[in-house]
């Protein structure tokens, strides 16, 4: 009896399984094909996780400072008064009560400057270098020597911005650091009473003192709390809240300002 060979069951899966092999690689080709996009678009990636660009945000509104200047008056020509004799009275009204006697010269020995405000007869109202900031009275026009002053000065705090005028003409204006939160400038209507060229040190090439008194400090510095134009050692201060409550500039702007500036020039520090 013939027998008949028949194919072994590993004979039959061997093919099979190589046809199958090769049907599921060509359905896989077809498959990224058809997905594929004809204009990908790059990303970045890191360990395979796509970098998300950072949402724009609106840039924040930071409203500017007032502009104080817009509607401040300025004044013409004033007049400074420089005392003569060794004491000067300061009298309540013309011919009335002294209210204090005042040396000249002050207590850093120097000459008693006083800023003109009004005039009667023979008697002058001024401003005086004395607590509480703004302090007035009158004197009697025989005790001082006048000189005309013929421009002001500017302060804006908190634009930290300093302005030499004369009249409404501007005549410089530079960046100026003033009193930080704790120790502010004080504010007011001032004027320079004393000059000092190269105190040095933290003051720069020049000192202009103001009459006008820090509302924090009783003292400072071996003096009375008394407040400056001044230059710096510290040139990154100017324009900044960096001060004991003092007016820093740099130091080729302090002696432009010294030039046009003299003692009982008016100094208006506004808020």
């Amino acid at each position: 009896m013939q027998t008949i060979a028949t194919p072994s069951r590993e004979g039959y899966w061997k093919p099979a399984v190589a046809t199958l092999i090769v049907i599921a690689f060509w359905m896989a080709v077809a498959g990224l094909t058809a997905d594929r996009d004809p204009n990908p678009i790059l990303v970045n990636r890191v360990n395979e996780e796509v970098v998300q660009e950072p949402a724009v945000l609106p840039v924040p509104v930071v409203e500017a400072p007032p502009d104080t200047l817009a509607n401040f008056l300025h004044p013409g020509p004033s007049q400074a008064a420089e005392a003569i004799v060794p004491r000067v009275g300061l009298y309540d009204a013309p011919d009335g009560n002294v209210l204090q006697t005042l040396n000249n010269p002050t207590i850093e020995r120097v000459p008693l400057m006083m800023s003109v405000l009004e005039r009667s007869g023979q008697w002058l109202k001024v401003q005086v270098p004395v607590r509480p900031n703004e302090t007035t009275g009158w004197i009697k026009e025989s005790n001082v020597e006048l000189s005309t002053v013929e421009n002001h000065i500017v302060v804006e705090v908190s634009n930290r911005r300093l302005s030499a005028f004369s009249g409404s003409e501007l005549l410089m204006q530079v960046p100026v650091g003033v009193g930080k939160a704790r120790t502010p400038t004080p504010t007011g209507r001032f004027y320079v009473d004393i000059a000092v060229k190269n105190p040095g040190g933290a003051y720069g090439a020049f000192m202009l003192s103001v009459a006008g008194f820090s509302n924090v400090l009783r003292s400072f510095g071996n003096g009375v709390g008394q407040v400056a134009i001044h230059g710096t050692n510290n040139p990154g201060s100017v324009g900044q809240f960096s001060s004991n409550g003092c007016m820093r500039l740099n130091n080729a702007a302090v002696i432009e300002l010294a030039g046009i500036a003299p003692p009982g020039t008016p100094v208006f520090v506004l808020p």
